[in-house]
C-alpha cells in the first residue's frame, strides 16, 4: 500500500463550451466531474499501474461528501478523510470545444483548523503503523498556516518507520521542513524559482538546488521544465532527462503522474536509468489524455525507450 496525502483537494468540473467571450452568457454543451488536487492524482496514476495507493486529505461540506463518493465509486479509492467544518474547494474549466483552450477558475482555499490538521497527521500515523505500507508521497501546496508544517511532521514519522517519502510540493509547506528530508523531491523551475526567491532561473540555479538537497541527504532530486529536459540528481550523477514528444490532450496532473511512475519504479527495484524513463513516460502519457493521472499502462510502455538522458559533467 502507497499512502497519498494532499492537503488542497478540490472536486475538479470541466464545462465544454461553444467559443465565447468575456461577458457572454455560455450553455455548456457538457460537464464531467473528478475528484482533484495532487495527491489525488498521484494515487489514480498509481492505481492505473498496478500499485494499491490510497488517498488521505481533508474534505468539508456537500462538495466533500461529493468527493468522498467518486474517489470510493468512480476511481475505487478507499480515501483516509478528516472531515472539515471548512467546505472542499470546486476548481471549473472551461474548455472550448475545439481548441486547446481552456480557462480555470479557482474557489478560494480552504481555512484548515489546528484540529483538523492535528487530526490528518494521527489519521496517517495510525495508518504508516498498519502492515503493508510501502511508501508515503505528499503532494500539492498547504491550504492555511495550519497545515505548513504536515507535511515535515509526516517526513518525520514515515522516515523513522523506514517508509520512503517522495515530495512534492512548494510554498510555505516545502519552507517548514527540517530535521528529517524526503527520499525524494520533486518541483517545477517555477517553484524553483520560488524557494530561490527569483522571478527565473537558469540551469545553475537548478543544480545548485539540486546538489543543495543531496547534501541534506535526498537520494533523488527532480526539477522539472513542462515539456523541455528536467534536471536531475540522482544519487551522485546528475542527469539531463528528455520526455518523449507526444500530442498533447491535457498537461494538467503530468507532474503527478510523473511522481506516481517514480515511485513505482523505485519500489521495482529500478535502477537510476529505469526509474527515470517509467517517472518521465508516465508523466507524458498524462498528457496524452484529458483526466488527471488516468495513464495507460500501455502508452506508459510504449514511451519508456523514447525518453533520452543524458548525464551531466
Amino acid at each position: 500500500m502507497i499512502l497519498c496525502v494532499t492537503l488542497n483537494p478540490c472536486l475538479d468540473k470541466t464545462l465544454w463550451a461553444p467559443a465565447w467571450r468575456p461577458g457572454d452568457s455560455v450553455r455548456g454543451r457538457s460537464l464531467c466531474e473528478i475528484v482533484g488536487g495532487k495527491g489525488v492524482n498521484v494515487a489514480r496514476a498509481l492505481a492505473r499501474l498496478g500499485r494499491a495507493a490510497r488517498p488521505a486529505t481533508f474534505l468539508g461540506g456537500p462538495v466533500g461528501a461529493t468527493c468522498r463518493r467518486l474517489l470510493t465509486a468512480d476511481d475505487g479509492l478507499g480515501p483516509i478523510v478528516v472531515e472539515t467544518e471548512a467546505a472542499t474547494r470546486v476548481i471549473l474549466t472551461v474548455a472550448t470545444e475545439g481548441t486547446t483552450d481552456q480557462s480555470a477558475f479557482f474557489d478560494p482555499d480552504p481555512a484548515i483548523a489546528p484540529a483538523e490538521a492535528d487530526a490528518l497527521v494521527a489519521a496517517i500515523e495510525k495508518a504508516l503503523d498498519e502492515a503493508g505500507v510501502e511508501a508515503l508521497t505528499l503532494s500539492g501546496s498547504s491550504p492555511s498556516p495550519a497545515t505548513h508544517a504536515v507535511y515535515s511532521e509526516l517526513i518525520a514519522l514515515a522516515r523513522a518507520r523506514r517508509i520512503p517519502v517522495f515530495l512534492d510540493t512548494y510554498g510555505p509547506a516545502f519552507e517548514a521542513i527540517w530535521g528529517f528530508w524526503p527520499t525524494a523531491i520533486q518541483m517545477n523551475r517555477r517553484e524553483a524559482a520560488m524557494r530561490l526567491r527569483r522571478p527565473t532561473v537558469g540551469d545553475d540555479d537548478v543544480v545548485g538546488l539540486l546538489r543543495e538537497w543531496r547534501r541534506r541527504g535526498v537520494a533523488c532530486g527532480i526539477v522539472t521544465d513542462g515539456p523541455a529536459a528536467a534536471l536531475v540528481q540522482f544519487g551522485d550523477v546528475l542527469f539531463r532527462a528528455f520526455p518523449p514528444e507526444i500530442e498533447v490532450v491535457n498537461p494538467i496532473g503530468s507532474g503527478d503522474s510523473m511522481l506516481a511512475g517514480l515511485v513505482d519504479a523505485w519500489l521495482g527495484g529500478g535502477g537510476p536509468e529505469a526509474v527515470l524513463r517509467r517517472a518521465l513516460a508516465c508523466g507524458a502519457a498524462n498528457a496524452a489524455v484529458w483526466d488527471a493521472g488516468s495513464i495507460e499502462p500501455q502508452t506508459v510502455a510504449r514511451l519508456e525507450p523514447r525518453v533520452r538522458l543524458e548525464p551531466v559533467p
